[in-house]
């Protein structure tokens, strides 16, 4: 892993259940020569950070190798069925753990997130902040939230993931 002084852990969802993509699994869809679920691996590892997860339902998904050549050691989401907020969950008991002081939350199906972006949400969080991108409509991910908010994240369930936390975050625009 690459380190750094930010305290920065990020964290890669990447445990859905691809419902929306039928039975195939989107995240081993080609995109342009890569697969899509690759992408925003690539790119965050570009950003320092003292730790970096992927959150899986398995390690042995076939983006595992291409997340952990990009610097990202996988954690399994044994409950990824039960929805988004699980892997929210378990991404913010991994940040406790690791005594993170900010926590990057990107989905692995969001391939076209500008590293700049991404960097402008880890430098716009603070300790009792929380920073989210915008899609016109409403707050999303992906978003950086200060360690005062990881308790609360550790209480995600559900579909929504961290939804109720964003309405508090500063928008942060690509």
């Amino acid at each position: 892993m690459t380190h750094s002084q930010s305290g920065l852990m990020i964290a890669l969802l990447a445990a859905g259940q691809s419902q929306r993509f039928g039975t195939a699994d989107k995240l081993s869809a080609d995109l342009n020569g890569t697969m899509l679920g690759l992408r925003a691996s690539e790119t965050l590892a570009a950003l320092p950070a003292d730790h970096r997860i992927v959150i899986a339902s398995s390690d042995e998904h076939a983006c595992a190798g291409g997340w952990r050549a990009a610097g990202f050691e996988i954690a399994i989401n044994p409950d990824a069925a039960q929805g988004m907020g699980t892997s929210v969950a378990l991404a913010a008991k991994l940040a406790v753990e690791a005594k993170a002081k900010t926590l990057l939350i990107a989905l692995a199906d969001m391939p076209f997130v500008p590293l700049a972006h991404f960097r402008a949400l880890a430098a716009q969080a603070t300790t009792s902040t929380i920073a989210a991108s915008h899609n016109g409509e409403a707050r999303t991910p992906p978003a950086a939230f200060g360690e005062e908010h990881f308790a609360a994240l550790m209480q995600a369930t559900g579909h929504r993931g961290a939804g109720a936390l964003l309405s508090e975050a500063e928008i942060i625009s690509c």
